[in-house]
């Protein structure tokens, strides 16, 4: 029973000395997980910890340090499987009730007479600091997906595109099709849980005093004008991403294309002057020095010029194809002729 009792003490000061000091704001360890089967144990300790928490600012100021592991744990999910996780949406919910439990804690105090002002503003400031760890985590795993999508079109589809390898093209461009679902998901998914956890926080800002309130609508629409930026950028570098993407690709079908007409040239036993490759060659290597300066959309550009100009090579191949057979034929034609009136003759002389 004295253990008990010990413990219980324990469990209410634990509140007090975690706020004692201004911590450092860094996300806790996550432990266990919405995925973990145990997951229940790490509720359970977290429930019977305020439970013995008889302070009610107390108790509030507890919902932070619970927000900083939802935030924890949310961070481990997103990183290991994406926003397609089943627990996230545990996570997720949880977070929102400590936010919505510390403003109904602020609410009841207030009801009862007390001044809230200074609470409201310790709580504000505490989960804001969290609100940044969770949008910073949100943009490790954006820029980590990028990363990858970095890696297949600078490296890996350009290679394939280099020789030839269908198959190897079809499944890069795939994942990166599924890269580009994962980051708009990404995307989706941090601004629905930003301004749901905006929402609940609003009911802790309106019990700041006026001065406290302003600034913090400061701060919020600097926040959001340097929100918008982050995303236009972002945004301006996909489409230069993208861009790349389509410059490899017009490149390396304009190669493979060259490729082709060469076998079937070869096949056929057409031979075709390297003359006329002059402006294909020309207009390809244009498209490659303007990928490398970086001005994807000019690559793109000649690399369909290039591809285009061998279609007028194909069509001289074809023109050269028919005439070497007319040619062929005519010679036949003549050969067969010549036979003819060298066995004619052969004939007449045998008569006389």
């Amino acid at each position: 029973m004295k253990t008990i009792k010990l413990f219980a003490v324990f469990l209410f000061l634990i509140p007090f000395f975690a706020f004692a000091q201004s911590p450092q704001v860094t996300l806790p360890s996550a432990g266990l997980t919405p995925e973990s089967s145990f997951y229940f144990l790490d509720r359970l300790g977290e429930n019977l910890r305020q439970f013995f928490t008889f302070n009610p600012e107390a108790k509030a100021k507890l919902q932070i340090e619970f927000a900083g592991e939802r935030i924890a744990e949310i961070k481990i999910m997103v990183e290991k499987k994406g926003v397609d996780t089943k627990g996230l949406a545990i996570a997720e919910s949880l977070l929102l009730a400590n936010v919505a439990y510390a403003a109904e804690i602020i609410s009841a105090e207030k009801t009862s007479g007390k001044d809230v002002t200074t609470l409201a503003k310790t709580l504000n400031d505490e989960f804001d600091a969290r609100d940044m760890l969770l949008d910073q985590t949100f943009k490790e795993a954006k820029a980590e997906l990028r990363e990858q999508r970095k890696e297949i079109t600078t490296t890996l589809l350009t290679e394939a595109r280099r020789i030839g390898d269908t198959a190897q093209v079809a499944l890069l461009e795939a994942r990166l099709k599924d890269i580009d679902g994962r980051i708009d998901a990404m995307g989706q998914k941090k601004d629905a849980l930003e301004n749901s956890l905006q929402n609940e926080q609003k009911k802790i800002e309106q019990e700041m005093n006026e001065a406290d309130q302003k600034k913090e609508e400061i701060e919020q629409k600097e926040e959001q004008e340097a929100t918008e930026k982050e995303e236009k950028d972002e945004d301006e570098s996909d489409e230069i991403d993208t861009s790349s993407t389509e410059a490899q690709k017009q490149i390396g079908e304009a190669e493979k294309k060259r490729r082709e007409i060469d076998v079937e040239m070869q096949k056929e036993g057409v031979q075709i002057p390297a003359s006329s490759f002059e402006k294909f060659n020309g207009l390809l290597v244009q498209a490659k020095e303007l990928f490398l300066k970086g001005d994807f959309v000019g690559a793109e550009r000649f690399a369909k010029q290039a591809k285009s100009s061998l279609e007028d090579i194909k069509k001289e191949s074809e023109r050269l194809d028919e005439t070497q057979k007319q040619e062929t034929e005519k010679n036949k034609k003549d050969e067969e002729l010549k036979s003819e009136a060298e066995k004619k003759r052969i004939e007449e002389t045998l008569e006389r």
